[in-house]
């Protein structure tokens, strides 16, 4: 019974003892600080190039008069929106137009405003 003992006393002796050597060994490789990255050196400056500048060419004028904006249209829809309506910076417009007439011969409605509903 003594040697039963003794065995089972080596064998949890054992176990522990290889237990903490791996955890020791887990934990000293997590405190080692990191080695410190190598610079690389900078190369020399270079003597600076001739200057060169550069004139800035003359702009055209811009016409006084603006062309009329185009009729935007709205293929889904049908319904095209000219400069005069709230909505016509917000639309995409898949199709242009050069006036309302030409819209309305394609199919397409005038915008209107949103109704409210009244209670």
């Amino acid at each position: 019974m003594l040697w039963l003992f003794s065995q089972m006393f080596l064998l949890c002796l054992v176990s522990f003892a290889v237990g903490s050597l791996v955890t020791w060994l887990s934990v000293r490789g997590r405190l080692q600080p990191e080695r410190p990255k190598t610079r690389l050196a900078l190369p020399a400056p270079r003597p600076a190039a001739e200057q060169v500048v550069i004139a800035e060419q003359p702009v055209a004028p811009k016409p006084a008069k603006q062309e009329s904006l185009p009729v935007k249209g709205n293929s889904k829809t049908m319904v095209y929106h000219t400069p005069d309506s709230p909505y016509y910076r917000r639309t995409k417009g898949d199709m242009t137009f050069g006036s309302e007439a030409e819209a309305v011969s394609a199919g397409y409605r005038m915008w209107t405003t949103k109704g409210r509903v009244k209670v």
